[in-house]
């Protein structure tokens, strides 16, 4: 994903989101953490700012800067590294470069070291920029940023091209399932015209957003529903969940995500089931 891919036409649209791509792919990560870069006249902020990596934290710091833009804050839409890591380096180099503070912000501060919590609006030289959006499920304290515009930046909660991971206790099926109901009604009523993802590529279409939402609905109940069948048919040890909903090939870290999965799934049934 390159820098061009998610400008807009600065006469529809006064917030510019500009995105860079960490070096840092894998099973859990897919092509890598997509970083983003909110432009707004003379004012910026930088969204999951992802691993410790030197030269994508360079990177990001010529976005933010680049044309003389103030950084006002720096911002991870959940707890994990791929997304996090980087946080408070970035935030030092930034305020070391500029001679000027920058706040560091996550919803769970104890998992950031010197972050505090996000407010619920992000304003800058043009009023409102993004509105700051608790989507719990992924893990408790998973975010989105509602752009000006209908530009959703979604962390992990919609990934571009996979399902998301959901490991207990932090993460939550039924939170989750929560999450892509409000932001599905959301995408109904026209307030999200496009997703951008912590991984993956992005869907422009609103068309797109809403088929997007309701196949990530789908995939969970279809798995709920495989679940229950398994477990009424006798099986009950998680090894046996696995083989039987995913199949026996699932090897490492796509194993162990399964059966985080699973576990959530279980979890979920349990508590709407009452036992």
């Amino acid at each position: 994903m390159s820098d061009e891919d998610l400008r807009r036409d600065p006469d529809a649209e006064s917030v510019e989101v500009v995105s860079r791509r960490a070096p840092n792919p894998g099973p859990m990560t897919l092509t890598g953490t997509n970083s983003y870069v909110l432009r707004d006249g003379g004012q910026s902020w930088v969204v999951d700012p992802g691993p410790r990596d030197p030269a994508h934290l360079a990177s990001l710091i010529r976005l933010a800067m680049g044309e003389g833009q103030q950084v006002l804050g720096v911002l991870v839409t959940h707890r994990h590294g791929d997304h996090s890591d980087g946080a408070g380096t970035l935030r030092r180099q930034l305020e070391a470069r500029s001679g000027r503070p920058v706040k560091l912000w996550a919803a769970d501060p104890s998992s950031v070291p010197g972050a505090h919590i996000p407010p619920t609006e992000l304003h800058g030289d043009s009023g409102l920029v993004a509105d700051v959006i608790a989507v719990p499920g992924h893990t408790a304290d998973s975010v989105a940023l509602l752009v000006e515009g209908g530009r959703l930046l979604t962390g992990d909660t919609v990934l571009g091209g996979s399902s998301t991971v959901i490991a207990p206790p932090d993460g939550s099926l039924t939170a989750y399932l929560q999450s892509l109901a409000i932001l599905r009604a959301m995408a109904l009523d026209g307030r999200i015209s496009s997703l951008h993802p912590g991984h993956g590529e992005p869907v422009d279409s609103p068309t797109e957003v809403i088929a997007v939402l309701e196949e990530a609905i789908a995939h969970r109940e279809q798995r709920i529903a495989q679940v229950r069948a398994a477990r009424a048919a006798g099986v009950l040890t998680l090894d046996r969940l696995i083989r039987e909903v995913y199949g026996a090939g699932l090897e490492g870290k796509l194993r162990e995500a399964a059966s985080w999965n699973l576990r959530a799934t279980l979890e979920h049934i349990s508590a709407v089931d009452g036992r």
